[in-house]
C-alpha cells in the first residue's frame, strides 16, 4: 500500500479482485482527505463544549506592606456563571449536534461524488471501447470506398468524405481514451489513493428502483431524513438560545472578598487578618447589550428563513433529480427494448443479404455503424442512470433500495 495515498482500508474491502462500487464508498469513507479534515470539526465543536463549561478562576490583588502601609488586597469571583454557564453548554451542545448533522451530509456528499464518478470512470472505459469498433468499421467503410473510387463507382469527393469520416472516428476515439484516464485520476483521488495509481474497478450492473415511488412520497423521505434539513433545524435552536444567553449577560455579578492588616489585632504584618466581604456589578443603565442582543434576534430570524429556503431548495432537487431519473428510466426502456434490437436485426439481415451475394460489404458496415452509434447511447444512458439514483439517494438522505 505504500506511495498510494491509503492510509486505513476497511476490513469489509478486498482490492485483490477489483474494487466495486459500494467498496469504493467505503474506501473513499476512511480516506478521502477532505472529508477526514472536515470530521475534525466534531472534535473542535467537543472542544468548544468543554470550553462552555469552564468557570472563570478567581482574580486575587495582593499589595504587600510598604512605606508605612499595611498589606492589602482582594479576591474577586465571578457569580454570573451560574446562570450563564447552562446557557452556554445547551449552545455549545447544540452546535455539536449540528456539526454532526452536517458531517453526516458531507459524507452523504462523499458518496455522491464517488459513484458519480464511478459511473464517469465506466462509461469512459466503455466508449472508448465501443469508438475502437468504431474506428475499425469507418477504416474499413474508407477502404473500401476507395476501391469502389478506382472502379468508378463514386466520385472523388465522396472518398475525401469518408477518408475524413474515418480520421475524426480516430480523433474522437483517441479523445475517449484521454477522458478514461482523466476520470480514472479524479476516481483515484475521491478514493485516497494517488491519481497515477492503478487500480482495478468492477464493471457495475446498472440498477434501477426496485419499487415505483412517487414524487410526494420522495418529498416526504427528504424531509424526513436530509441531515442538511435537521441541521437548519438546530441551527434555529442555537441561535434561540444564543440569544438567550447574550440576554443573560446584562447582568454581571462579582463576589468581592477585600483584607488587610490591622495592627491591633496583631499578627505577621505581611498576612491579613482583617476581612470584608462585598460585591461588584455593572449597573446596565447605558450599555444593556443591545447590540448583541439585537445581533442574536437578526440571526434567528435568519435562521429561519434559511430553513425556509433550503425546504424550498430540496423540493426543487428532489423534483429535478426525480423528473432525471424518470425520463432517463423511459429512455433506457426505449434504447434496451426497442431501438438496439431493431439495429441488431438490420445488422443480422443485411449480412445475411451480403451472404447471398445480393449486396456490397458497404451496407453491411454502415448497419454495423449504426449499431455502435446505439450502443454508446445506450452506455451513456445506463451512465445517467446511476447518476440520477446517486442523486435521488444524495437529495433525499437515504439510500433508494435497487434491483
Amino acid at each position: 500500500m505504500q506511495n498510494t495515498g491509503i492510509t486505513t482500508m476497511p476490513l469489509s474491502v478486498d482490492i485483490t479482485n477489483g474494487i466495486s462500487e459500494d467498496e469504493a464508498v467505503s474506501i473513499a469513507l476512511y480516506n478521502n482527505a477532505q472529508y477526514q479534515a472536515d470530521l475534525v470539526s466534531i472534535t473542535i465543536s467537543q472542544a468548544d463544549l468543554i470550553d462552555a463549561g469552564i468557570v472563570t478562576n478567581p482574580l486575587l490583588r495582593y499589595l504587600l506592606p510598604s512605606g508605612g502601609l499595611n498589606v492589602s488586597g482582594y479576591i474577586n469571583f465571578g457569580l454570573d456563571f451560574i446562570w450563564q454557564r447552562p446557557k452556554r453548554i445547551a449552545l455549545a451542545q447544540l452546535e455539536i449536534e449540528r456539526t454532526a448533522e452536517s458531517m453526516i451530509q458531507k459524507g452523504y456528499t462523499v458518496i455522491r461524488d464517488v459513484l458519480t464518478s464511478f459511473a464517469d470512470f465506466q462509461l469512459a472505459k466503455e466508449r472508448a471501447a465501443i469508438l475502437l469498433e468504431n474506428v475499425r468499421i469507418r477504416s474499413e467503410i474508407a477502404r473500401l470506398n476507395n476501391v469502389r473510387f478506382r472502379l468508378g463507382e463514386i466520385s472523388k469527393l465522396e472518398t475525401s468524405l469518408s477518408r475524413a469520416d474515418s480520421a475524426a472516428a480516430l480523433d474522437e476515439f483517441l479523445k475517449a481514451g484521454l477522458d478514461s484516464i482523466l476520470r480514472n485520476n479524479r476516481l483515484n483521488t475521491l478514493l485516497g489513493y494517488s491519481p497515477d495509481t492503478f487500480i482495478a474497478y468492477k464493471v457495475t450492473p446498472v440498477n434501477f428502483i426496485s419499487q415505483k415511488i412517487s414524487l410526494p412520497q420522495f418529498l416526504n423521505l427528504a424531509y424526513e431524513n436530509q441531515p442538511e434539513l435537521k441541521s437548519a433545524q438546530l441551527a434555529i435552536n442555537a441561535a434561540g438560545k444564543r440569544a438567550g444567553l447574550e440576554r443573560s449577560r446584562i447582568l454581571a455579578f462579582i463576589t468581592t472578598l477585600g483584607f488587610s492588616h490591622i495592627d491591633s489585632k496583631g499578627g505577621s504584618k505581611v498576612l491579613p487578618n482583617a476581612f470584608q466581604p462585598g460585591i461588584q456589578m455593572e449597573l446596565p443603565v447605558l450599555n444593556r447589550n443591545q447590540g448583541k442582543i439585537a445581533k442574536a434576534r437578526a440571526e434567528l430570524e435568519q435562521a429561519s428563513f434559511n430553513y425556509v429556503a433550503l425546504r424550498q431548495r430540496i423540493a426543487l432537487d428532489v423534483a429535478d433529480s426525480y423528473d432525471r431519473y424518470e425520463q432517463t428510466y423511459k429512455s433506457y426502456k426505449i434504447y434496451n427494448s426497442d431501438v438496439l434490437p431493431a439495429l441488431e436485426e438490420s445488422v443480422r439481415l443485411v449480412t445475411i443479404t451480403f451472404k447471398r451475394g445480393d449486396i456490397s460489404y458497404l451496407p453491411v458496415l454502415e448497419a454495423m455503424r449504426q449499431l455502435v452509434t446505439g450502443r454508446l447511447r445506450k452506455a451513456e444512458i445506463e451512465a445517467d442512470l446511476r447518476r440520477s439514483i446517486s442523486q435521488l439517494n444524495f437529495v433525499i438522505g437515504k439510500k433508494i433500495n435497487t434491483q
